[in-house]
C-alpha cells in the first residue's frame, strides 16, 4: 500500500519551473515505459497565393512565435524515471528538431487523396518518441501544392491536452499570415537556434483545491476490492461486467507496439443536419455519436452476441470550471465512464437511440459543471505511479473505447487577415488523433471540426488490441464501424 501516500518534493535545480502534478506524472511515466506516445493535432491549411511549402523556412518565423506565446513549448521533463518528475525550462531550442517537412514522394496526390495521405504518415507521427533532453513536440510538414499543405502539430501529452494543440493552430496561422515574404526567406541555418523568454509555467490543474475527493468516493474502489460485493461497494472507476466488450488483455511488446489509424470525414451538409437533429432532440452532437459508435460496433463485432454492453470513456475539458482560457496551455482534462446498453433490434429502437443519447448529454453536462468526485483526482494519492501503470499490463482493459471531442475550431479574429506582402491563409480542415495506448481503451474515437468544413474522426488503435482476430481482420473491423458510422450520419433525419 505503498502508493497510497504522497511523494516526495523534487530537489530543486536551476531552470526549474514546478512539479508534475499527479495527472501529469500520470502521463510522464506511461510515456516513460513507452506505452503511449505522440498524440497530434493538424490542419489542412490553404494559402491564398503560392508559397514554397517544401521549405522548412516558410514556418520557422510562425514557429517562433508559438514559442514566445506558450510556456509549455520551451520546456522539457526532468527525472521522467523517477515518482518525482518536474518541468525545467530549456533556454535554447534548436528547431531543427521541431520542424520536419517531409519529401514530396511522401504526399504525391496524383496517386492518393489528402485524406489517404495523411491516414498514412498519422501512424509515423503518432509512434513517435521523445528525446529526454528536448522539448517534446514536433511540427510536420506534409506539402500537397504550393497553395496547400498538411501542417500536423504532435506532443507529448504530458505537456498539454487536445485543446491546447488547437491553441498552437490559432497561434500559428496568426503568426502565418502576418509574416512578410522577406522574413521567411532570411531564415538561414544560424537562426534555427530560438532563445525563448522564461515565461511562467500554468499551474496544475488537478489540484485538491480544483478537484476535491469525497471519502465516499475515495473508499468505495477501495471496499470494492476487499469486500463482497453483497455488501453493495461497487468501484465507480471500473464498472464493466462479464458482458462488457474490451478488447483483448493490456499488453505491450516494444517489437510489436504500434498505432493504427483510419480517418473517417463526415461533410458539412451532413454535420449541419445531424446538429438540427440534436438540437430538436435536446441533445448535444457528442452524445449522439456515441450512440452511432454503440450501434457501429456491436454490428461489426464477429460474435456480437457475446456482449450486452460497453464501458464508454468521455475525455471532457474543465478548462471553464477553473476561469481557464481555451488559448491557455496545459493539461485541463478529466474523464467520464458510462455503461452504454447494446442497441435494442425493436420499433422503439430509434425512441431508445436518442434516449440514450440524451442521458450521456446530461452526464457529460453534469461532469463538466462539478469540481467534486473525478477520478483524475484519485491520482494524487498514489505514491509509485511506475508501479501502478507497469501492474496493468496483462489486466482487462477498463473500457471499451473512448471519445474526446474538441469540437469545431474557429481561429480567433486576425487569421484571415494578410500582411501587405505575405499570403493570405485559411484552415480548411483538421484531424485530431492519440497514438496506441498499452493501458487504455482498445479504441479512440478522435473528433474534431472546422467551421464551415467537414468533421473528422480519427479512429485509432494499438495493433492486436481489438480481440477480433482471426475472425476479421483488425483493418477491416475499424473499416466496417466507419462505413457505419458514416451510414448513420447519411440516414438521419
Amino acid at each position: 500500500m505503498s502508493w497510497l501516500f504522497p511523494s516526495k518534493l523534487p530537489v530543486v535545480h536551476e531552470n526549474y519551473l514546478r512539479a508534475a502534478s499527479p495527472n501529469e506524472r500520470r502521463c510522464i511515466v506511461r510515456e516513460s515505459l513507452d506505452f503511449y506516445r505522440a498524440l497530434l493535432i493538424g490542419g489542412v491549411y490553404e494559402f491564398s497565393s503560392p508559397v514554397d511549402t517544401s521549405s522548412i523556412a516558410t514556418f520557422t518565423p510562425a514557429v517562433r512565435q508559438c514559442i514566445d506565446n506558450h510556456a509549455h513549448l520551451s520546456i522539457t521533463v526532468a527525472n521522467a524515471q523517477t515518482e518525482s518528475p518536474s518541468f525545467h525550462f530549456c533556454p535554447r531550442v534548436d528547431l531543427n528538431h521541431h520542424i520536419q517537412v517531409l519529401q514530396a514522394d511522401e504526399s504525391d496526390v496524383t496517386k492518393e487523396t489528402e485524406g489517404q495521405i495523411i491516414e498514412r504518415v498519422l501512424p509515423q507521427i503518432l509512434d513517435s518518441k521523445w528525446p529526454s533532453d528536448l522539448p517534446p513536440w514536433k511540427v510536420v510538414v506534409l506539402p500537397f501544392s504550393k497553395t496547400r499543405c498538411f501542417i500536423s502539430f504532435s506532443f507529448s501529452h504530458s505537456l498539454a491536452d487536445g485543446t491546447s494543440g488547437l491553441a498552437f493552430h490559432n497561434t500559428f496561422i496568426n503568426a502565418l499570415v502576418q509574416q512578410t515574404v522577406s522574413e521567411s526567406q532570411i531564415q538561414a541555418k544560424d537562426t534555427m537556434i530560438h532563445t525563448p523568454k522564461k515565461l511562467p509555467l500554468s499551474p496544475p490543474f488537478d489540484t485538491a483545491q480544483n478537484l476535491p475527493i469525497s471519502w465516499s468516493f475515495l473508499l468505495a474502489p477501495l471496499l470494492a476490492m476487499f469486500l463482497p460485493s453483497s455488501l453493495g461497494f461497487k468501484s465507480h472507476i471500473n464498472p464493466i461486467t462479464s458482458k462488457t466488450w474490451t478488447g483483448s488483455s493490456m499488453f505491450y511488446s516494444p517489437e510489436t507496439f504500434k498505432t493504427n489509424a483510419r480517418i473517417l470525414s463526415i461533410d458539412v451538409v451532413a454535420v449541419d443536419r445531424a446538429l438540427k437533429t440534436c438540437r430538436a432532440n435536446g441533445v448535444k452532437l457528442t452524445g449522439l455519436i456515441h450512440q452511432f459508435i454503440v450501434v457501429a460496433l456491436f454490428e461489426s463485432f464477429p460474435d456480437p452476441q457475446k456482449y450486452d454492453n460497453l464501458a464508454a470513456q468521455t475525455a471532457i475539458d474543465m478548462r471553464q470550471l477553473v476561469n481557464t482560457s481555451k488559448e491557455e496551455m496545459g493539461l485541463y482534462v478529466s474523464g467520464e465512464k458510462q455503461i452504454l446498453q447494446a442497441p435494442q433490434k425493436t420499433d422503439q429502437g430509434a425512441e431508445a437511440l436518442w434516449e440514450a443519447a440524451k442521458l450521456t448529454t446530461q452526464k457529460l453536462a453534469a461532469a463538466v459543471s462539478r469540481r467534486q468526485d473525478h477520478a483524475v483526482g484519485l491520482l494524487r494519492y498514489l505514491n509509485n505511479m511506475h508501479s501502478w501503470t507497469k501492474a496493468k499490463i496483462g489486466e482487462r482493459r477498463d473500457a471499451s473505447y473512448e471519445v474526446s471531442n474538441l469540437l469545431s475550431f474557429r481561429p480567433q479574429p486576425g487569421a484571415s487577415s494578410a500582411s501587405e506582402d505575405g499570403p493570405g491563409c485559411s484552415i480548411v480542415g483538421m484531424v485530431f488523433a492519440q497514438p496506441a495506448d498499452a493501458t487504455g481503451a482498445p479504441l479512440s474515437f478522435n473528433i474534431v471540426s472546422v467551421a464551415n468544413g467537414p468533421l473528422v474522426i480519427a479512429i485509432t488503435w494499438q495493433a492486436g488490441a481489438l480481440d477480433v482476430e482471426p475472425k476479421i481482420r483488425e483493418a477491416d473491423f475499424v473499416d466496417k464501424i466507419c462505413d457505419n458510422i458514416k451510414g448513420s450520419f447519411d440516414n438521419l433525419g
